[in-house]
């Protein structure tokens, strides 16, 4: 440097304006991968749909029919309990199953499918997604997709575990081909102290479209939780024929 001459500083200018631009996208990654996870909050709202079907938590209201749901199984106490009463009482379901208790338990699958209710997926593991990069996700959407596959069966609905999806969730389960669906009514088994709460949760919200979440087994949750729901299930049917509406499949509920 020649004597008496300034050292000319590097202007920050354009380091300050490109790492304005990166805040923005930076937080609009987290929110596409958080903000999803608050879809379950669409139960109390007045769609029936994330935009663009990115998930879906209700039926057409315009109908008499609701889809009544169940999660966690196979199991192989719960399940059967559960398939009896449905016969008995003339209901049909849909059962969102996870691949590690399909491969543990395909003889409940296909008795499932046998009584005429539908499969669907609950993912492979119960795991929570929000700090799952999309790809787990995919890794284990199809490990359980390939679980059913060996056994004929080609799901088309999909309810993530603790039906807290994140942007991934959403993204990936959309390029496989599956439609991700909650849920708009729920007995909250585990909590309810007995059946008698479990149908009154239900019936609080039991309405044209409904999208009923209930469980088969309690492998997840506290003890008790499928006896619950099982108990629960003549009130709920009392309370469909009261209002008039009957329970089928997510495939025929939303074709």
């Amino acid at each position: 440097m020649i004597e008496g001459t300034a050292r000319k500083q590097p202007d920050p200018a354009p380091a300050r304006r490109a790492c304005a631009r990166l805040v923005p996208f930076g937080a609009a990654l987290t929110a596409a991968h958080y903000v999803p996870s608050a879809v379950v909050l669409g139960q109390w709202g007045p769609f029936c749909t994330l935009f663009g079907e990115l998930c879906r938590w209700q039926g057409p209201r315009a109908s008499t029919r609701v889809a009544l749901t169940f999660d966690d199984g196979p199991d192989p106490e719960g399940t059967p309990r559960v398939l009896d009463a449905l016969d008995e009482l003339g209901l049909r379901a849909t059962f969102f199953v996870l691949g590690e208790r399909v491969r543990a338990h395909p003889d409940l699958v296909e008795e499932i499918a046998r009584r005429g209710h539908q499969l669907a997926t609950h993912g492979d593991e119960h795991a929570r997604h929000l700090a799952r990069s999309p790809l787990w996700v995919r890794r284990d959407l199809a490990r359980a997709r390939d679980a059913m596959a060996l056994l004929g069966h080609a799901p088309r609905w999909y309810r993530p575990a603790y039906g807290q999806p994140s942007g991934s969730t959403l993204a990936v389960a959309r390029a496989m081909g599956l439609r991700t669906v909650l849920w708009s009514a729920w007995g909250r088994e585990w909590v309810a102290p007995g059946p008698g709460e479990v149908a009154a949760r239900v019936a609080r919200r039991l309405r044209p479209g409904a999208i009923v979440l209930l469980h088969d087994s309690d492998r997840f949750g506290p003890w008790g939780m499928w006896r619950r729901a099982l108990g629960a299930l003549p009130l709920v049917a009392a309370e469909l024929r009261r209002r008039r509406l009957t329970s089928v499949t997510m495939d025929e509920l939303v074709p």
